[in-house]
This record gives structure tokens, C-alpha cells and sequence, in this order.
């Protein structure tokens, strides 16, 4: 059966990352991963900032905040998504039905 972009995931409850039905697994991956380090470089530079020579406001450290959820929000969607990616091989084998050994 072929996926149709309109049975595309929208896992969060506010915000939606649309993921491509036909997208391959491993694309998937990259992309969870691609957020994952960009959350991470984020948070490594917050982490090295100090009040004396870089000052961070109350909205500067929401808005690092906000952009933190959604990164991991995407990355979570993208990761949930690759995890219940099927092969077409792997989709015959499910549906084949009856299977006794």
C-alpha cells in the first residue's frame, strides 16, 4: 500500500512536526540527530556563559527555553517515528496473517 503525504505523523499536541510517510528510516534518524546536536551545542554554550561579560536576560533565557522543547519535541517525533518504521519486506510479514510455525 502506498503512504500518502495526508497520513502524515503529527505526534506532539500543540506544535506539529509533519513527517513524510515516505521518508526511509535512516533519514529519519539523521534528522532526529541533527536536533539532538543542535540542542546539545545549545545548551553547552548557556552552559559557558557567565553574568560578567554576557548578560542573559529573564526572556533571553525563555526563548532558549522555548526553542530547547521544540528541538527535543522534533527530535522525540522524528525518533518515535523512525522506531515504527516498517520495510516494505517487514509489512508483507505482519499482514501475511496466520502464521504458524
Amino acid at each position: 500500500m502506498d503512504k500518502r503525504l495526508e497520513d502524515a505523523n503529527c505526534l506532539t499536541e500543540t506544535e506539529c512536526l509533519l513527517i513524510d510517510p515516505r521518508t526511509d528510516r535512516e533519514t529519519l534518524l539523521d534528522n532526529a540527530e541533527m536536533r539532538l546536536d543542535a540542542i546539545k551545542d545549545l545548551m553547552f554554550t548557556l552552559s559557558t556563559m557567565n553574568g560578567q561579560d554576557r548578560d542573559l536576560t529573564s526572556v533571553d533565557l525563555s526563548n532558549l527555553a522555548m526553542v530547547s522543547r521544540l528541538l527535543i519535541g522534533d527530535a522525540s517525533d522524528l525518533l518515535v517515528a523512525a522506531r515504527g518504521y516498517q520495510t516494505p519486506v517487514t509489512a508483507r510479514r505482519q499482514n501475511a496473517g496466520g502464521g504458524h510455525v
